[in-house]
């Protein structure tokens, strides 16, 4: 089973915004996970747990900033994600949720794609090649590219019974390989997407049924969403999804099949799997994780470039408004800060600034720090600077 987690980088202190269409500048913010992804990336691990499958873990932005904050996912949680995919063009900047929705439709798209193309390749090789060694070679450079669930394909010890290997050995006919090959194939496609209930840059909470949308007309079929769920159990047997979320004091229940969407709320406690489906999870497993994050572009996607970034972003935004910075201590007379505004300046290689007055000093080289102490840039904490301090 796919199990896919919409992540997205949003910005760590503040919201400064470019005034010229209200355009986030990610490029120049420090960006953390937004908060309310990591109740999707504990949702995708139980899926993961209860029925087998990957965790592939899908955002957008810039490439640069996405990469070192995606890294430590592969550790999280129990398991971690498998795999990691980065939404990065210049095309898709400045993107509201409607243009966003799309490109990540795109983007599970292609990923469900990639594992269905392997099995039906396969299908075909079996048809013609019979019980060839051609045919276990090419599942052994699958399998190892990590598109090849254990059932199909694997070179674990403790798998004996995978399908290749049986039709190789002789122990089923093409036509049944085929079958069984057809019906992982039906498994795979019952993929499932997890996200965040919102972002904290955005409080909009429409881009997971958006993207439920935008992935149904890309598909030709409807993908059920349900959003703000604080439970949810998948069954293996079915294949569907049971789901329970708080509207006011109403608590509705909801079962959909998959493919599905589901956005999960703060309130959201993880399941216990049970230890009755180990054998299944471990077959509808993968070989493991791929820790290089994958980059795709407009191009890659096949996306329209009309429907992508400003052009294909409806939504107008009026001028931002920078809500500061977090609190910090600051001790009169002690404590290092600027005294004016500082720009941008280059060391030994390095940038640093621009500042504002009344940034903290911390954390600069002792060159730079006494040239700009010398100049009376950066001085000590002033009872004069309180005013502008404590009222902006």
């Amino acid at each position: 089973m796919l199990v896919i987690a919409l992540l997205k980088g949003v910005p760590a202190r503040t919201t400064q915004v470019v005034e010229v269409g209200g355009v986030l500048n990610r490029e120049a913010m420090d960006l953390v996970l937004n908060p309310h992804d990591a109740k999707a990336i504990e949702a995708a691990d139980f899926v993961k747990r209860t029925v087998g499958g990957k965790v592939a873990a899908l955002t957008m932005g810039p490439d640069m900033k996405l990469i070192p904050l995606m890294k430590p996912l592969y550790a999280s949680e129990v398991s971690g994600v498998d795999e990691e995919y980065i939404l990065s063009d210049r095309k898709m900047a400045g993107s509201d949720t409607l243009a966003t929705s799309y490109a990540v439709s795109l983007g599970v798209k292609k990923l469900v794609d990639m594992h269905v193309k392997p099995l039906e390749e396969l299908m075909e090789m079996v048809r013609r090649a019979g019980y060839s060694e051609a045919v276990k070679s090419r599942a052994s450079e699958l399998y190892r590219a990590n598109l090849l669930p254990n059932r199909v394909y694997s070179e674990l010890p403790s798998v004996h019974d995978s399908i290749i290997q049986r039709f190789i050995a002789c122990e089923i006919t093409a036509e049944g390989a085929v079958a069984e090959l057809e019906a992982v194939k039906a498994h795979v496609s019952k993929f499932i997407v997890l996200s965040g209930i919102k972002t904290t840059d955005g409080e909009t909470g429409s881009v997971g049924p958006q993207v439920a949308e935008g992935v149904s007309e890309l598909l030709g079929s409807v993908v059920p969403h349900a959003t703000y769920v604080d439970d949810l159990y998948v069954d293996p047997g079915s294949m569907s999804i049971s789901s329970e979320r708080m509207i006011g004091s109403l608590k509705q229940k909801m079962t959909m099949r998959l493919p599905a969407l589901v956005t999960v709320s703060t309130d959201y406690r993880p399941r216990l799997p049970l230890a009755a489906s180990l054998y299944d999870v471990r077959g509808n497993g993968y070989m493991g994780k791929v820790l290089a994050a994958v980059k795709w572009t407009a191009d890659d996607l096949a996306a329209d470039p009309k429907r992508l970034g400003l052009s294909g972003s409806p939504t107008i935004v009026g001028s931002g408004v920078d809500v500061g910075k977090p609190p910090v201590q600051k001790v009169v007379g002690s404590t290092l800060v600027f005294a004016r505004d500082v720009p941008a300046s280059d060391l030994g290689g390095a940038k640093y600034g621009p500042f504002s007055k009344g940034d903290l000093a911390a954390g600069l080289p002792e060159p730079l720090l006494s040239k700009l102490q010398a100049d009376g840039s950066v001085s000590p904490l002033q009872y004069e600077m309180l005013p502008s301090e404590l009222f902006g």
